[in-house]
């Protein structure tokens, strides 16, 4: 909108150019391509499929706007956690606007037209010619790497990388000359990208800041000059972004690095954490998804939802490095890596040996114990926005007839170097460039490598426009007779002419063109290799020659849009197209841009009916009443897999469903941590005493239970008789429900766990179990007792502590009453009010009493009793406490983070809406343009 507005001047005043109004041109065409793809999005109750922005997390009552402005305390996983507070980046103020549902329609769509337009902002600051901008916005607001991750949840990233072109656009901009305003706004939009974009937006922003020095010493004549403007212009952006990302750089500090052990500095941590770190990394064949969409796959097996699993991704993407290891014909490596993934000594020997035949079936069976593969996205740049890109680059080799200023050719040099780094980075473990970016101070907390594919697809984006840019100068924008010469007697006179550059760029594409044919052929005649590859590496013998055809088709469809690609660029370069007829390439290569990135897109469109996979069961509909009275839990360990359902893969899936969907939306509250990449140190202390002592015993696992007022289990129905068995005191367990695992009524084709359900049946092999001998979720002590860490931990785990009577509170938040005499009768106390973030209790004490919440301690939270504000005590090593004397009393915990930092953000944003409308009023205006440099 301020793009297009900034082109809408007073034309009465002969100095303001009409503008060209081709903006509306690329936004209609990302909003029609959209419209097409994602047309399901109109029809009722159907939204996106988003794993890390779920419907049900996102109407769970902690997670409702504008609440999350000021902290957000997850209550739906574990015991609670703080969660990074929402601040008022463009996304959250959408999503205050409309409905999870509206919101879940309409923003992956809505992310990658805005950066289109953005992008589209940035070429026309450049002065590029109107038309290369349309094209370039295309190829940026039909990105299918960014549009896969928008499908995935992550659609903030997009938001992140728009904002990257609208900072480079204000640093640009030839109609901006007073460089405080340039700062100001550039430090601003910084301020958003690392708002929307987390740990990408903070990568992002090191490439805005390095190309501000870069463009004013380039910029400026006088190198003095040029160093006093970047330092000045540096310091404002600096500044600016840090105020505008104020309440997201404290929320992010205090949530994913303060009290975690991510944050670790030292070189044994970082090493120690390098793996772990680095896992997902690209390797260095999977370069090759710049240019072929699904040369190993779209989305992964599992949440393939068509019973075509040919595209499932097939890659080594966050594979266990562990998994390479074995396979090295090192025996010392295969040992090693045997060893860390605690395998049995007589597997280890023949992991050292050199019996390959069985040192091979060993390793299959290994594999199944570890994660084989993950990712949520693709890589995909547009074959047509490589093309160009390397177009952009090649023109800068010219001399005589360069189509480039020397300004110009610098910046793309810069563009192109910039690139390279990137993909060598998101390499990762698989090259030397991640351990370079790894060894440098805090870096280490960024996890995952591949995230510098998001500044590669920006770089690759620039690059394209600046190719487009030579066209438009070098072979469109020329002065051509109206008639005489037909198109086809064009095309042959230009190749007649054809010298120097336009020689070898035409030889280049034809070498590209027979290579990639000649490997097309060489791969499909390996079809029975490649299906012997995927069957060893995890897919069964039904779906790997499908997988296999698919990878080949690909290859098939690139050649197809190589060539087409390739012969348009080469027809422009004879001339044929210049003068009127450019209109038919730009139509060209904006069709084959649509065409090209919307066949990659639509594999990432994902929709789903929420009234159907949300529908009510008998399990869920008993947990969703009073659910703060009780947690539930289908696995023995938090982060475990779902090991007390059998061997049955459907238990797992259905209870992973229901933890991040059907949970969260009924707001029941699971033990279950869903994903924890920073765990806290408190749960890093905490955790590990209650793991499991054998298969059998489970004797840690049922004290953590009743610790965490974890009164429900769902379960294999055979596993009762072992927990009365294992229970002090014994047959403290008992079914209530017997359940069959049924398709959903309404389903025809199962897509996913959420189409499965439960029905009752009293011979049903599955079984939700009580435990009534779980602590209650508040609970009164007249017994306390002082205690460092290493004792509560020693003491809660010890079957003779009996934590019904006592309760532990640790030394760090000291009790200055003493604890009567055991066993006085403490009273009764009861929860009034539950909300995530604020709990009221009533307790009628009959004595001096320690009242313990069986929620997560944290640093913001505070106590009143009786509205006084009293001292939050640390109980059971990890719980909320507060002392509270004899007598009826109201009790309130708050969840309070500081607003200042807060304050702060918004005090930015509006200088920014406000400043940035001064800029659009006085400022953006299109001025003339030569097609010469």
């Amino acid at each position: 909108m301020i793009c297009g507005l900034a082109m809408n001047g007073d034309q009465s005043n002969p100095d303001k150019k009409r503008p060209s109004g081709l903006f509306w041109l690329v936004l209609l065409l990302l909003l029609g391509t959209f419209s097409v793809l994602c047309h399901q999005g109109f029809l009722p109750y159907e939204v996106f499929w988003a794993n890390d922005s779920a419907l049900g997390a996102m109407k769970n009552s902690s997670a409702q706007l504008p609440g999350m402005f000021t902290g957000y305390w997850s209550d739906f996983w574990w015991i609670g956690g703080a969660v990074p507070s929402t601040s008022p980046s463009l996304s959250s103020l959408l999503a205050s606007v409309l409905s999870p549902e509206h919101y879940l329609k309409v923003y992956a769509p809505l992310t990658m037209v805005f950066m289109g337009c953005c992008a589209w902002f940035f070429f026309r600051q450049l002065r590029f010619a109107p038309w290369v901008c349309v094209v370039g916005g295309l190829g940026a607001g039909l990105n299918m790497h960014y549009f896969s991750n928008a499908c995935w949840g992550l659609g903030t990233w997009e938001v992140s990388a728009s904002m990257v072109f609208v900072a480079l656009g204000i640093l640009v901009s030839p109609d901006i000359r007073q460089l405080w305003i340039k700062g100001v706004l550039a430090g601003l939009s910084v301020g958003m990208v690392v708002m929307e974009g987390f740990d990408v937006g903070a990568i992002l922003s090191i490439y805005v800041g390095i190309f501000l020095l870069f463009y004013f010493l380039l910029s400026t004549p006088d190198p003095a000059q040029g160093i006093g403007k970047a330092v000045g212009v540096g310091a404002l952006v600096v500044i600016c972004s840090i105020l505008m990302a104020a309440s997201t750089l404290y929320t992010l500090v205090g949530t994913q690095l303060t009290g975690t052990g991510g944050g670790g500095q030292s070189a044994q941590e970082k090493e120690a954490q390098y793996d772990f770190n680095t896992q997902w990394s690209i390797p260095k064949i999977e370069s090759l998804r710049l240019f072929i969409p699904g040369l190993f796959g779209y989305r992964l097996v599992d949440f393939t939802t068509s019973t075509n699993k040919s595209g499932s991704y097939w890659g080594r993407i966050a594979e266990d490095p562990r998994v390479e290891r074995l396979e090295s014909s090192d025996p010392k490596v295969r040992l090693h890596a045997a060893e860390a993934l605690g395998v049995q000594a007589e597997i280890r020997d023949v992991m050292a040996g050199d019996d390959v035949k069985t040192r091979e079936q060993v390793v299959d069976q290994i594999k199944n114990s570890v994660q084989r593969r993950h990712t949520g996205s693709g890589e995909y740049a547009g074959l047509l926005v490589c093309l160009l890109a390397l177009f952009g680059l090649a023109n800068t080799l010219r001399k005589s007839d360069s189509p480039y200023s020397s300004q110009e050719r610098w910046s793309v040099w810069f563009w192109g170097a910039a690139g390279l780094f990137s993909l060598m980075a998101a390499w990762g473990q698989h090259g030397f460039v991640y351990r370079l970016i790894y060894a440098m101070p805090f870096l280490n907390s960024i996890r995952s490598p591949m995230k510098f594919m998001h500044p590669l697809n920006i770089i690759l984006m620039i690059l394209s426009g600046y190719g487009l840019e030579v066209l438009h100068r070098r072979y469109l924008d020329l002065e051509i007779p109206a008639k005489g010469r037909s198109f086809g007697k064009a095309l042959i006179e230009g190749f007649k002419k054809f010298s120097g550059f336009d020689i070898g760029w035409s030889i280049g594409m034809l070498v590209v063109f027979v290579g990639s044919i000649a490997a097309l052929l060489i791969y499909s005649g390996s079809s029975a290799n490649l299906v012997t590859y995927l069957e060893h590496n995890g897919f069964g013998s039904d779906v790997a020659p499908q997988i296999a055809a698919f990878s080949i088709k690909e290859v098939g469809l690139y050649l197809v849009y190589f060539t087409i690609s390739a012969a348009l660029i080469v027809s422009i370069l004879t001339g044929a197209f210049a003068g009127k007829k450019a209109v038919f390439a730009w139509a060209a290569l904006s069709a084959i841009m649509i065409c090209d990135l919307s066949r990659a897109d639509e594999p990432w469109v994902r929709y789903f009916n929420y009234k159907e996979k949300y529908s009510m069961n008998p399990l869920v509909d008993l947990l969703r009443k009073e659910p703060w009275e009780h947690r539930v839990v289908s696995r023995t360990s938090p982060m475990g897999g779902y090991d007390l359902g059998g061997s049955d893969p459907n238990f797992g899936a259905v209870c992973h469903w229901w933890l991040e969907n059907d949970y969260p939306y009924n707001n029941i509250e699971s033990l279950e941590i869903d994903q924890a990449p920073r765990m806290p140190l408190l749960e890093k202390g905490y955790i590990p005493n209650f793991a499991p002592r054998t298969q059998n015993d489970l004797t840690p696992v049922l004290r953590l239970w009743k610790l965490t007022n974890t009164r429900y289990i769902f379960a294999d129905a055979r596993l009762e008789p072992l927990l009365n068995q294992l229970a002090q005191p014994q047959n403290s367990f008992h079914t209530i429900m017997r359940m069959d695992m049924v398709i959903k009524t309404n389903v025809t084709q199962v897509e996913d766990a959420g189409d499965m359900t439960v029905q009752i049946n009293t011979n049903g092999p599955w079984a939700l179990i009580e435990f009534p001998g779980a602590l209650p979720r508040c609970k009164l002590y007249s017994n306390w007792e002082a205690a460092d860490d290493q004792s509560t931990l020693q003491k809660l785990v010890s079957p003779w502590f009996d934590v019904d009577k006592t309760v532990l509170v640790a030394t760090n938040t000291p009790l200055a009453e003493k604890s009567t005499a055991g066993g006085a009768d403490p009273g009764t106390v009861k929860i009034s009010n539950y909300e995530s973030k604020h709990v009221t209790l009533l307790a009628e004490a009959k004595t001096p009493a320690v009242l313990m919440l069986n929620d997560r301690t944290g640093d913001w939270w505070k106590v009143w009793v009786d509205g006084k504000p009293e001292q939050l005590l640390r109980c059971n090593f990890i719980m909320q406490g507060v002392f509270v004397p004899a007598g009826q009393h109201t009790i309130d915990f708050r969840y309070q983070p500081p607003l200042t930092y807060l304050y702060i953000t918004v005090t930015a944003l509006i200088i920014g809406v406000l400043l940035g409308g001064y800029v659009v009023v006085n400022h953006f205006y299109i001025e003339p343009r030569s097609s010469k440099p």
